[in-house]
């Protein structure tokens, strides 16, 4: 069981890590495109724009030619750029799903957007860290058979509720965990509480800020 579970980790790293192996590619090859290629073109377009008004007769024509092929490059590489960025998207749902498949003793419900996913490396791993330590806890000492594991996403941000059916404790005291899950919630501006008393439970509830969109 505990073999199950670590290669269930294993597998749904391995799925961030290709989606954000990618996203980093293409992020770079778009930057490069937009910082050489884009403003290479952008300096020939703007002296054949003051030659344009410089120049009479055929010259003028060849000057407003080229003009024209420069700015159709330009506006070419603009829509490269945008369209490798539009899909730079990480699949948290697939890794999430990986997480769950094999741990053992333990029902979980899942539920999540339809195509949850986002832009932010940094976040899918946070979110998938989260989603594996909640569910560490509760095989561990939770004594539960069931937990429930629901993301929400809206303008405002991502909700992350997490709750079993187990033992619970009083007077809770954060270990290690919930202390570094705590910390790297809050590091990009999150909140993150945890309720449980003997008998009810453990809930741990998560809020992220929105992504930033430049």
């Amino acid at each position: 069981d505990n073999l199950r579970q670590v290669n269930s980790e294993l597998r749904a790293t391995q799925v961030l890590l290709a989606d954000s192996t990618r996203v980093a590619e293409r992020l770079r090859i778009s930057r490069e495109l937009h910082d050489l290629v884009g403003h290479h073109l952008t300096g020939p377009s703007l002296n054949l724009e003051v030659a344009s008004h410089l120049v009479k007769g055929k010259a003028l024509d060849h000057v407003n030619q080229a003009l024209s092929v420069a700015r159709l490059l330009l506006g070419d590489v603009r829509e490269v750029v945008g369209s490798m960025r539009s899909g730079d998207q990480i699949n948290i749902s697939g890794a999430l799903e990986e997480l769950i498949e094999g741990v053992p003793s333990l029902n979980i419900h899942l539920d999540l957007p339809d195509d949850f996913v986002t832009t932010d490396p940094q976040r899918a791993q946070l979110i998938l860290r989260c989603a594996q330590e909640i569910i560490t806890n509760t095989v561990k000492h939770a004594e539960a058979r069931n937990l429930w594991l629901s993301i929400n996403s809206d303008d405002d941000g991502v909700n992350l509720c997490a709750y079993d059916d187990g033992r619970g404790i009083d007077g809770l005291s954060k270990g290690n965990g919930l202390n570094g899950m705590t910390e790297r919630v809050q590091q990009i501006g999150g909140k993150l509480s945890v309720q449980s008393s003997g008998g009810k439970g453990f809930q741990v509830d998560a809020w992220l800020p929105a992504e930033l969109r430049f």
